[in-house]
């Protein structure tokens, strides 16, 4: 279900923290990332892990998609920048790392 919707909207969210999918296309490539809003400090974070670039939009889309899925049922681990030398608080990974237990126990229903 959470696929479907990061798919179609283009982001997550529940009271604490906003996911937002984005494609960019440059050089021939499309380039997926993901980035996390923080609700209670008005702050925006970037995902700084490897997701592949696709050759069209709908494989970038699926790449990210693949990507995310493997953070929800944990085989990545996410690294979450406010810029490239500063590391999200550890508070922003609590949000998230509830954020993602929803979506696992959303399967589970």
């Amino acid at each position: 279900m959470w696929r479907e919707e990061l798919e179609k909207r283009g982001y997550l969210e529940n009271d604490e923290i906003l996911i937002e999918l984005t494609i960019g296309g440059e050089c021939g490539e499309y380039l997926p990332s993901l980035a996390l809003y923080d609700k209670e400090t008005d702050t925006w974070y970037y995902f700084d892990n490897d997701i592949p670039p696709g050759m069209t939009q709908e494989e970038a889309m699926g790449n990210a998609l693949e990507f995310f899925e493997k953070l929800v049922v944990g085989l990545e681990k996410p690294k979450l920048k406010l810029s490239p030398i500063r590391e999200a608080p550890k508070e922003v990974y609590e949000k998230l790392k509830r954020f993602l237990q929803g979506l696992r126990n959303e399967n589970k229903d």
